[in-house]
């Protein structure tokens, strides 16, 4: 009874009384605001804000009778582990469960103000003033932005705000950067964090084991199925509605209930925007006009393999002259351990080959390295006509080359010594301690302090010096993710905390290459990728790639994932795009069935898959000795030969459609609910087909032991068919499976008909059609 007398007077628990619910003042109008092109009204017959474009269509609404806005309190809870892996448990306790709408005003043509407050309890001491702005940026953007303005004093610690809105049950949500588990995110709920991806993501029963096995890189185990490298507050839905984030913060996107979506923001101050387009290409177009398009990639990329080799100078002449020997055309050779190798033991006698973080080659494996480079570049173009380019590898990261047995300079303790390193707040002001990074046994580093304009000058006089002055023409761009999100284990030399800088670091990282390229005038020439980003970064790169894959098969972090990356980070921006052929991740263990090495069936698949991505380069993985290798043997090397053949025919195609990606912001690699949104079986897709532009189909053999595939062809009004390049069968576009033969070296590639490529491909067809037919001929005795 006493219960019930307090919630009759408002001064029960919320959940006992006060469903959520939203209201609407008397004195607001209902009716439709114009800002220009979008129609903005509080309905007070619908209890609900509305967002219409110009023709009508709704982009936006709230839920009826709900509140869009609502706050909580708690403290979240992130692990920062080592490595750069980071683990996020929400907390949300008395949630506001009230929001009125008291006033709505037109500030100018452009902007509409909405007013109002939120509340836990129906008496007034429980309440907070909000504003939500809405303003036309152009024709196809509104931006909104939500802050609180007045707080009663029990609502100091409300410094969280949700906005929550209506969703379909088969509308489904593609992007939020490059996600690696799901291509649609419908029934998901994906936190906006750039972080390590780990190496055992969404599989439950082998975490505890992976997590062991992986145990030499620190905390590197297993993480949630939505841990990236490129984490973006931006979707695109197949109800062709599109909204992004201006926020750095943390933040969640709620897609768990099949009528709303509710954005979690770790800020009293939330802003982004809502877009409108016709198509969902037409959204990414508008969408890559704030994030940034992604730069011109040199045309020397599409003439060969980027040939991914290790070990010292007489190793890679070796497997530098067996790629003459074959015929196959070497656009670049990449050196990733230029810096000199160093031994992390894991235990149990296994040993892990690290690189050293210290920006200057190594005399021991690399002695002359200047001359080396030049020798690599001279040599082929003066035999072949064409000039191979060197690549090397770097990340913001330094460590400590005191144990190392040659150097010439220690860049941690000169960083160190300076300031030009993250600090950690254990340090007074005048050590200069740097923040220390794990990166499992014996291995740790301090992070770059690119908050510091003195540190950017001085690591860019560094790169310009000792790496680009030896005459490469680009590098691995790595990293970009270890900044820790908590503000009490690092201090910034601008002041900004952690938590706000965090998801900013891997955006910076690109600006600053960008600007080492733009200042040595070698944008024609650099190939800079990276695989780490935040809203901003395809503005400041030319190439994008998939990070490290595990040497597998599997959907949670092995080839397949690659796919679903790739095609996922198209979305939001991420338009140029590729992948370590044959993956990266390897473990040698004694742990029963933990084995983990690269299989040449699984090397020979991902050639074909790479052979249609934008750069085609192999990774030797991280225990080189124990996985397969396209320098393994003759065999190896004539499936290299063939699938490089399959990559380099098709550049001028692939140059055509990178011009869409330059000028519009359009993927090379697409999704098919780009063109068929409306088709139920191709929204569902994840890994098992794409489009390279709007002409090509590939539906790439991703399972072990298999020789066919089974291929999805949209219903198409347009009544196109599918021609088959090996075979020349041609599929209708009629929204059925077919079983498609696709046996090692003819990977299920199709060209769209009637043509629209203007003949571009017309040398994948000769040369696929020969192929077929030396193959199908019987061998004479």
């Amino acid at each position: 009874m006493w219960q019930s007398v307090l919630n009759s007077v408002g001064l029960g628990s919320p959940e006992d009384y006060v469903q959520p619910r939203l209201s609407i003042g008397s004195a607001v109008a209902d009716q439709e605001l114009s800002t220009g092109h979008f129609k903005i009204q509080v309905d007070a017959q619908a209890l609900a804000l509305t967002i219409k474009n110009a023709h009508g269509r709704i982009i936006w609404k709230s839920l009826h009778n709900l509140p869009f806005l609502s706050s909580t309190v708690g403290k979240d809870t992130v692990t920062d582990g080592n490595n750069g892996v980071f683990k996020v448990v929400e907390v949300d306790e008395k949630p506001t469960r009230l929001q009125t709408i008291t006033k709505v005003v037109r500030e100018d043509e452009s902007t509409i103000k909405i007013y109002g407050g939120l509340g836990i309890k129906l008496v007034p001491p429980t309440h907070m003033d909000y504003v939500l702005t809405l303003r036309e940026i152009s024709h196809r953007q509104l931006q909104f932005s939500a802050e609180i303005t007045h707080r009663d004093p029990i609502m100091e610690n409300y410094n969280r705000l949700l906005l929550t809105y209506e969703s379909r049950a088969d509308e489904h949500f593609y992007g939020f950067g490059e996600q690696f588990s799901y291509a649609s995110l419908k029934g998901q709920k994906v936190p906006i964090l750039v972080r390590e991806q780990g190496a055992g993501r969404g599989a439950p029963a082998a975490s505890s084991l992976k997590e062991a096995a992986f145990s030499v890189l620190g905390s590197y185990g297993y993480t949630d199925n939505f841990a990236t490298y490129a984490s973006v507050p931006q979707y695109i839905s197949s109800d062709v509605r599109s909204l992004f984030m201006e926020n750095s913060e943390y933040m969640s996107f709620d897609m768990t209930q099949p009528d709303r979506v509710t954005i979690r923001l770790e800020s009293d101050k939330m802003r982004g925007r809502i877009l409108d387009g016709k198509t969902m290409l037409d959204l990414l177009t508008e969408y890559t006009t704030y994030s940034g398009r992604m730069l011109r990639l040199p045309n020397w990329v599409s003439e060969g393999v980027i040939a991914g080799i290790q070990g010292g100078t007489e190793k890679i002449k070796d497997i530098i002259q067996h790629l003459k020997e074959h015929q196959i055309p070497i656009a670049a050779v990449f050196i990733q351990d230029w810096t000199g190798q160093r031994l992390q033991d894991a235990g149990n006698g296994v040993r892990f080959t690290r690189h050293w973080w210290n920006w200057e080659s190594d005399d021991d494996l690399y002695p002359n390295w200047e001359n080396f480079v030049h020798e690599l570049v001279k040599e082929t173009e003066e035999e072949e006509g064409k000039k191979m380019r060197v690549l090397t590898y770097v990340n913001p990261l330094l460590s400590n080359v005191n144990m190392k047995p040659r150097y010439k300079r220690n860049l941690f303790n000169e960083a160190q010594e300076k300031g030009y390193l993250v600090k950690s707040p254990q340090s007074s002001s005048s050590e200069h301690q740097a923040l220390s990074i794990q990166f499992g046994l014996g291995l740790e580093a301090g992070i770059l302090d690119l908050t510091n304009p003195d540190t950017r000058t001085w690591i860019k006089q560094i790169l310009k010096e000792q790496v680009w002055n030896s005459g490469i023409s680009g590098m691995m761009v790595d990293f970009g993710e270890h900044l820790p999100c908590d503000p009490k284990k690092s201090i910034l030399h601008s002041g900004e905390t952690a938590a706000t800088y965090h998801n900013h670091y891997p955006e910076e990282w690109a600006q600053l290459h960008q600007e080492i390229v733009m200042e040595l005038e070698k944008e024609d020439e650099a190939v800079c990728f990276f695989r780490s980003g935040y809203t901003h970064s395809p503005g400041h790169m030319n190439l994008f790639w998939a990070g490290d894959q595990n040497v597998t098969w599997d959907q949670y972090y092995g080839v397949k994932s690659a796919v679903i990356g790739m095609l996922s980070g198209g979305f939001s921006g991420f338009s140029v795009t590729h992948c370590d052929i044959g993956g990266y991740n390897t473990v040698s263990t004694n742990i029963p069935g933990m084995k983990m090495t690269r299989t040449r069936e699984l090397l020979y698949r991902w050639m074909e898959l790479a052979a249609f991505t934008a750069a085609f380069r192999t990774s030797e993985g991280l225990i080189p000795s124990l996985n397969a290798q396209f320098y393994d043997d003759d065999e190896s090397y004539e499936h290299f030969a063939h699938t490089a053949k399959l990559f380099t025919v098709i550049s001028e195609y692939r140059k055509s459609v990178l011009e869409e990606a330059y000028h519009k912001g359009w993927p090379l690699l697409r999704h098919p609910v780009f063109y068929y949104p409306n088709d139920s079986t191709t929204r569902e897709l994840t890994h098992q087909q794409f489009l390279m532009g709007s002409s090509m189909m590939i539906a790439p053999v991703l399972t072990p032991s298999t020789a066919y595939v089974k291929v999805y062809f949209p219903q198409d009004a347009q009544k196109i068919s599918w021609r088959h390049i090996w075979t020349g069968k041609y599929y209708a576009g009629d929204g059925t499976y077919k079983a498609v033969d696709a046996p090692m070296g003819q990977p299920a590639v199709f060209i769209k008909e009637p043509r629209d490529d203007d003949g571009l491909l017309n040398g994948l067809l000769d040369y696929a059609t020969t192929y077929y037919q030396r193959k199908a001929k019987p061998v004479s005795k």
